[in-house]
């Protein structure tokens, strides 16, 4: 072979030449291979040859059977390499790193003579049988031809690829043979390659030395993915499919700057001293080792071939090795030979694996239930990301396993469930006269409690409780959550109404899914649960507009009969339909009719429907005692009406009572809510007082971060004696004042629940006074009219207690403060109610028993009430004359001493001109109630009072209070601002979210809190951000990152304010009014704001700032509506001035200043008639109290405006002027 390639014309070097011996020879030869491959003693041809003669002599074998090829490739020169002298020696610039360390080192140039080799028969060749490479003959070599050279076609600098003649052998698997005698890299699989460029068909070959040749289809570059994780790119790679094994040329590594290290049967490639990849010996070549990913091949899985120590390699060693496989992966893997001796695989049970790969078993189908109410599903879903109109925020579902029959009730806590659980029992029981049997729930606390379990032992119901973290053991209910709430997004998704009706929605979908088949019954749940089909003809899209039939003579006999409403779930104890509409004010009404005309492809929103229904009560009039539940203050339902006629539904009302709201769960009603309907009431319209709006930013404000929630949370905090002290002083105080005595619970009668309320009392600087405990009733679960008649009861207004703290300051008085200890201990009940015996106090031996009220407690809906009416009776017997104005506020004379009294709800101020006469009226309470005598006053209902009796300054601050705020909103290390709201700053409700991302985005941002908080500090002291309250406190319902960024914005004022205090002062103790208006400042409604602000002893103690209800046609109107607005609250002011009565001077005309000379004008004379005879005539009232000089309108100019911050952004000067102005300063 190295004669014809020299016949050829081509000449191999020494390494090349020992290489190609080494690799022809036989496999008998395997071992003497490898010592020659070591040998750094065969440097040249003759020494390869002069060691197989004598390994031949020695082994005496037989003919060498390995053969020699030369496949030739064209059209490319070697990259980088140069061809100098006859002796093919390649070199390149820099190749000097590239060095090949292993079977032969350095090669050296040598001229050969292949026939001098020796009486090796293997290697002999007959002269006359030759033929020549050249011409074709006969006799001679191509290098003794005398014919002229053949010029190839495409002949061109060639390369070189030196194999056994195994390479034509078909190898399945996807190995890299590494060949030292390729000068080109060569890959048999297409998919090898991560680029790749086609060439012309036919243009390129590689001939082989039997002179057949194989085609060249492309060029590109290989990814191999080595052993280890290294990458290993092969550029120039030529693809030919009919070589049969992928080759890695050694040349071009070496000319790369690679080195290629021998050791045993081992190598590894190195580049820059980092070892890149590695290969082995495998049937006679040095193969790459390469991961199976590096190379997507479709001939099976393809691993490292086991070395020699593993050969007694036992299966859990392997099974360890290999990352504790499965048998299966194992067994292939043995198949294939590539576990040592295994040929089949069993794996010994491995504890590793049972910690690792433990799964959960799978579920089965469980027996299902042969008849009704032999097994009911349950479980709660919630809490709703916002609450239904109802005020729920939860949903328990009960589901009947034969029938797939459900009922649904909505709920605000989860704590409901057991009153849930006994309304289902005691309607579903009696409908088919049947009794539960068992029940399968979850483990929520709520299904878990005693008051649960003892329920069920009583009814004998089976429980049924899921493994912890098994949900698919309550798949039925958890199965009916999911398709519930499918359908309720996809209604609402059509309809227009808001999300608060979500309840609506959800009460509709469960009267649909009781009436359409399932896959889980034969029928559909309606028919089995009553016996009859079910009629489909009157359902409706929810959400879809109506027009109701409205039979009252009302609006005349021309007027209209029909008035559009929206249809939001059918009646749940009447055949008809609820709708709703809306009344002139924009309050919501919900309607019960069967006369209803349907257009069920329209979705209307609720300011689309028509105004002021108000359909009178008819003859046929059904009432529904069950709905008893509290109306929601905002809201005017009417009585509800069935007038008869022909499309009525006809089944409605047949299990309806199922999907009922449980009464008490609509109880507590929250500040953030939108004038939305509770359920029916026969209640009117309440409009809602100044005294409940302070109250709840009280109450939201008063929380404490530290305070625990519940009893288990308090018994595992740092402070468990202190609480368990407080509960226990509560408990004797109970028992002192016979709260209570232990009775049976008679038969008909509900014991209502309660609970511990746990609350951190502060000191002024915001250290802790001492841990407080009250017991609190669930009056959420009382029933007006059985447990409770009237609820309401007044408490001191703030304005009342600036006004009293204003005169205080004047006149020098004496400040007091008391506290009524269990104050709702002292009212008396009219009432039978009975009550749960105290959480963690249950009498031992009379557990069964319930507590039968003898006196009121905290949490009773009438508590507040009969507390006030006993203490009321008590100090109006004693002397005092309570206030007509503010009926929290007394006053008592005696001569020329006097004593004011306020009342909020149990802390009581005491103001008066002799420390003498105000300790007896002190001793007098204490000797009538059980007081604490907290001294004079220096921090009430959150704020600190500050004196300098002096000075004659009396002051009010909230910074420890404004601070606890910032911290909780994460605003403590903020910027500081210098206004609460920019100049030109403009909200709308364009700003609001639109898409579910934005309000995903906006889902856990605590706008309303935030508002809540700041709102009690605007109440209190500070007046300055009234304006900027007011301005975002419209957009609660939906806010926007804009409007966030606006309430961020007034807690980042506050922060470089907190430590204003709002300062009254001796020397002038007239009351001085200031009143103004904006023009169409709302950019939503184009309605004005009315603002004003009332100054006594040089500090505001009223003022407000709110959006008009009228729309206002010139900046006139604006300021006599504004005007108006002023003269109320300064009419108020002055007349309780007057019923004190505590100096000279009161009852004279109250100066309220206006910069509007149009609308002073118009207060005093109605001349600009067409302009104004639109206003209302309740504006007009200001005409009659200026007629009648209480209360006088003055010019002044804008800069001189106090109230001008209330109703618009300004600059930062004026800002700061003007909040001096109202008695805002730093002590």
């Amino acid at each position: 072979m190295i004669r014809e390639l020299k016949s050829a014309g081509h000449t191999l070097t020494d390494e090349q030449q020992i290489q190609a011996v080494i690799r022809s020879l036989p496999n008998s030869w395997e071992n003497m291979k490898i010592n020659m491959t070591h040998n750094d003693n065969i440097k040249t041809f003759d020494d390869i040859s002069r060691h197989v003669e004598l390994e031949d002599e020695r082994l005496e074998a037989a003919k060498a059977s390995g053969q020699l090829y030369m496949a030739e490739s064209s059209k490319r020169k070697t990259k980088g390499f140069k061809r100098k002298g006859k002796n093919g020696n390649f070199q390149k610039g820099n190749s000097q790193k590239g060095k090949w360390k292993g079977p032969t080192e350095n090669f050296k140039k040598s001229e050969t003579k292949f026939q001098k080799r020796g009486k090796s028969a293997g290697f002999k060749k007959d002269k006359a049988k030759l033929k020549c490479y050249n011409c074709g003959k006969q006799g001679h070599f191509a290098r003794e031809c005398t014919e002229p050279k053949k010029v190839r076609p495409n002949s061109m600098t060639d390369n070189y690829v030196l194999v056994s003649s195994s390479v034509l052998l078909t190898e399945s698997r996807p190995l890299w043979t590494v060949d030292s005698g390729a000068t080109d890299h060569v890959a048999r699989d297409r998919a090898a390659f991560v680029e790749y460029r086609r060439i012309s068909q036919g243009t390129r070959w590689i001939y082989v030395g039997n002179n057949s040749r194989v085609e060249v289809k492309g060029i590109g570059t290989c990814k191999l993915m080595m052993h280890g994780g290294q990458v290993l790119y092969l550029h120039d790679v030529l693809y030919a499919p009919g070589i049969r094994r992928n080759l890695v040329s050694v040349i071009v590594l070496l000319g790369l700057g690679y080195e290629l290290n021998f050791y045993g049967v081992c190598m590894d490639i190195v580049l820059n001293s980092v070892c890149v990849g590695t290969g082995y010996l495998l049937n006679g070549f040095i193969v790459l080792n390469t991961e199976l990913d590096g190379f997507n091949c479709s001939d099976g899985c393809f691993s490292l071939i086991a070395s020699a120590n593993n050969i007694n390699v036992d299966v859990n060693t392997w099974h360890a090795r290999l990352g504790h496989i499965g048998q299966d992966r194992m067994n292939r893997l043995a198949r294939e030979g590539l576990l040592g001796s295994f040929n089949k695989i069993e794996l010994p049970v491995c504890k590793n694996c049972l910690a690792g790969k433990t799964t959960r078993k799978p579920f089965g189908k469980g027996t299902r239930a042969e008849n009704p109410l032999q097994l009911i599903h349950s479980d709660i879903c919630g809490p709703m990301s916002v609450k239904a109109r109802h005020g729920a925020s939860y949903f328990i579902t009960f589901i009947d396993d034969f029938s797939r029959f459900g009922h649904v009730y909505l709920i605000s806590h989860k704590s409901e469930a057991l009153d849930c659980f006994k309304l289902y029992l005691n309607l579903v029981e009696n409908q088919l006269d049947k009794r539960v049997k068992a029940l399968r729930t979850d483990r929520g606390r709520e299904y878990l409690s005693d008051q649960f379990k003892e329920l069920c032992d009583e009814k004998g119901i089976n429980r049924q409780l899921t493994i912890p973290r098994t949900p698919q053991q309550n798949g039925v209910a958890e199965r009916r959550n999911r398709t519930l709430l499918e359908m309720v997004r996809s209604m609402m998704a059509q309809a227009s109404l808001p999300v608060q009706y979500w309840g609506d929605a959800l009460l509709t979908a469960t009267y649909v899914l009781n009436r359409v088949p399932s896959k889980s019954v034969s029928s559909t749940p309606y028919e089995l649960w009553t016996g009859r089909k079910p009629n489909l003809t009157f359902l409706r899209p929810w959400g879809c507009a109506g027009y109701v039939h409205d039979p009252s003579n009302k609006y005349g006999k021309l007027g209209a009969r029909g008035k559009k409403c929206i249809f939001i779930r059918y009646s749940e104890h009447s055949k008809g339909y609820v709708l709703i509409g809306e009344n002139s004010d924009g309050s919501v009404t919900e309607i019960e009719s069967r006369d209803v005309n349907f257009l069920e492809n329209e979705f209307p929103k609720r300011g689309e429907v028509d105004k002021d229904i108000r359909f009178y009560e008819l003859d046929n009039l059904i009432e529904d005692s069950n709905l008893n539940t509290p109306l929601d203050v905002n809201v005017d339902l009417s009585r509800t009406s069935v007038p008869s006629g022909s499309e009525a539904p006809l089944e409605v009302n047949i299990d309806l009572p199922g999907t009922s709201v449980p009464s008490g769960s609509n109880d507590v009603v929250e500040t953030t809510l939108l004038d939305l309907p509770s359920r029916r009431s026969n209640r009117g319209n309440v409009p809602r007082r100044r005294f409940e709006i302070e109250g709840e930013a009280f109450m939201v404000a008063s929380h404490d971060a530290d305070e625990p929630k519940n009893v288990n949370e308090a018994l595992k905090s740092p402070d468990k004696e202190h609480w368990i002290k407080a509960m226990k002083e509560e408990m004797d105080s109970m028992k002192s004042n016979h709260v209570w005595d232990l009775v049976d619970l008679p038969p008909g009668r509900k014991a209502i629940g309660n609970k511990w309320v746990l609350r951190i009392k502060r000191k002024a600087d915001g250290t802790v006074e001492r841990h407080k405990a009250r017991l609190v009733a669930k009056g959420y679960t009382q029933q007006e009219g059985i447990d409770y008649e009237e609820t309401f009861s007044p408490v001191v207004r703030f304005a009342s207690i600036r006004l009293i703290l204003a005169i205080v300051a004047h006149m020098d008085l004496e400040l007091h403060q008391m506290d009524v200890k269990t104050a709702f201990l002292n009212g008396e009940l009219d009432e039978e109610i009975y009550m749960e015996q105290p959480v963690n106090f249950v009498s031992k031996g009379h557990e069964r028993k319930v507590c039968k009220l003898k006196r009121s407690i905290y949490g009773l809906k009438q508590s507040s009430r009969q507390w006030y009416l006993r203490f009321h009776r008590a100090v109006v017997s004693y002397g005092f004359q309570m206030v007509e104005e503010d009926h929290c506020v007394y006053i008592k004379r005696d001569k020329d001493k006097y004593v004011l009294l306020s009342l909020y709800v149990d802390d009581i101020l005491l103001a008066g001109n002799c420390k003498e006469y105000v300790l007896a009226i002190k001793k007098w309470l204490s000797s009538n109630f059980e007081m604490k005598d907290m001294g004079e006053a220096a921090y009430i209902l959150g704020v600190k009072i500050t004196r300098n009796r002096s000075k004659k300054i009396l002051a009010l601050s909230q910074e420890t209070y404004i601070r606890k705020v910032l911290e909780r909103f994460n605003m403590a290390d903020c910027k500081p601002m210098d206004t609460p709201i920019s100049k030109g700053q403009n909200l709308s409700l364009d700003m609001c979210p639109k898409t579910p991302q934005e309000l995903d985005n906006m889902k856990n941002v605590p706008y309303s809190s935030a508002i809540g908080s700041l709102m009690y500090a605007m109440l209190c002291t500070r007046p300055d951000i009234c304006y900027a309250i007011g301005f975002v406190s419209r957009y609660q319902s939906n806010p926007g990152r804009k409007h966030w960024i606006a309430v961020k914005r007034i807690l980042a004022y506050l922060k470089g304010t907190a430590d204003y205090s709002l300062c009254y002062q001796g020397g002038d103790l007239r009351l001085i009014g200031y009143t103004d208006a904006d023009w169409g400042g709302d950019l939503d409604e184009r309605k004005s704001t009315s603002r004003y602000a009332f100054l006594l002893s040089k500090g505001a103690i009223s003022w407000s700032s709110k959006k008009q209800t009228c729309i206002a046609l010139s900046t006139m109107e604006a300021e006599f509506v504004a005007c108006s607005a002023a003269v109320q609250e300064a009419v108020w002011l002055k007349r309780f001035l007057e019923d004190l009565d505590v100096s000279k001077g009161m009852g004279k005309p109250v100066t309220v200043y206006c910069y509007s000379q149009a609308a002073i004008a118009y207060t005093k004379d109605s001349k600009y008639h067409s302009k104004s005879k639109h206003i209302e005539t309740k504006y007009n009232f200001v005409r009659d109290i200026i007629s009648k000089k209480e209360v006088m309108i003055q010019y002044i100019s804008t800069r001189e405006m106090v109230a001008d911050p209330l109703t618009k952004a300004v600059t930062r000067d004026v800002y700061e002027s003007h909040a001096k102005s109202l008695g805002l300063r730093r002590l």
